[in-house]
């Protein structure tokens, strides 16, 4: 393995533009048509009864919508660290939620500042030396989790009536799904993702970037690493669908998790979209719109997605806590080390 590449001083200020007049206006368009899409949402909705929908959630349903998210985070990092295992740099498995907690809080916290699986790579560089596979570890569990997107959606078919209209939607879903995926074959694309990734003095190395893309495609010529995380990428998605589930089951609206399998992929597909802080506005019409198939009402719709949206906030904050203690962890090492060559 390489030798780290970071000191123990990195922290999360080395993921910041240097472009900074740039990153304002990014962050001035996305907080503009964030107020835009919330306030056609809300002008539209009685504040009085959303607030009462969310007075009356069912404490039980609740919870499982709090064991489900964990049981995605769960399933996310197994199947992450199949990625690493294969390229021969495995991880205890501890670490690997440590990280994808840590990544989880800063992709829902702190969204504009900081990308979550930014941070969540470089994290994992501290951990195996090396800034292209870990990188190029978490765009492949992102690439490989893009395709069961559409996947997911086709399983829970069979258990509703389907449509002419819904068979399309799945089927469209599908293929833009693995357009999406598709699109890193394009150099520059790839390139471009990963550029994203990296911290700005990392970014503008064409070896850094390089070398990252191919541990991507050397990743993903993998059959057997491939169908595996696949199919684990499948049962997050699952999970993700009963979180929604349970919020339904929360606020006694009849949406049955087969429909939520179907359509939840298909809502997060919509909010990959970079448009909006968290995807708020995208992510409350997308709810609106795809659950309006099976009845749900306008306010309902918009109940469960911010439910989820705070019930994820919620079960991330641990990641909190254990970036900060991480960071003393390696400042107090690196600072012994000093102390010992000083000797």
């Amino acid at each position: 393995m390489a030798n780290n590449p970071t000191s123990g001083s990195d922290s999360v200020s080395d993921f910041e533009p240097t472009d900074k007049a740039a990153e304002r206006r990014t962050l001035f368009l996305r907080v503009g048509i964030t107020v835009a899409l919330i306030g056609v949402v809300l002008w539209k909705l009685d504040l009085a009864d959303l607030a009462s929908k969310f007075a009356k959630f069912d404490p039980t349903w609740t919870a499982l919508a709090f064991l489900a998210v964990f049981g995605a985070v769960i399933v996310s990092a197994w199947k992450w660290g199949l990625i690493l295992g294969e390229r021969g740099y495995p991880l205890p498995y501890q670490r690997l939620v440590h990280h994808y907690f840590v990544g989880l809080f800063f992709n829902n916290v702190l969204p504009t500042t900081v990308g979550g699986d930014a941070v969540r790579a470089w994290e994992t560089t501290k951990d195996t030396g090396e800034v292209p596979e870990a990188m190029g570890s978490v765009v492949t569990e992102r690439l490989i989790a893009g395709v069961a997107l559409g996947i997911t959606a086709l399983l829970g078919l069979p258990f509703v009536e389907a449509s002419p209209k819904l068979l399309f939607l799945v089927a469209a879903f599908l293929v833009i799904d693995l357009v999406l995926v598709g699109l890193f074959l394009v150099p520059k694309v790839a390139e471009g993702i990963v550029s994203k990734l990296l911290p700005p003095r990392f970014a503008g190395l064409r070896d850094a970037v390089t070398n990252t893309v191919l541990v991507v495609r050397a990743t993903l010529k993998n059959p057997r690493l491939f169908i595996k995380v696949t199919l684990l990428s499948i049962l997050f998605q699952i999970f993700v669908a009963a979180v929604n589930a349970c919020i339904f089951k929360a606020m006694d609206v009849p949406v049955t998790l087969a429909q939520c399998v179907i359509y939840t992929p298909m809502i997060f597909t919509v909010t990959m979209l970079p448009i909006s802080l968290s995807g708020l506005g995208v992510r409350e019409a997308a709810y609106w719109y795809f659950f309006s198939q099976v009845g749900v009402s306008q306010v309902d719709a918009v109940v469960c997605s911010l439910a989820f949206f705070i019930i994820v906030g919620i079960s991330s904050l641990p990641g909190a806590p254990l970036f900060v203690l991480n960071r003393k962890r390696r400042n107090a090492l690196a600072s012994l080390q000093a102390a010992e060559q000083q000797i």
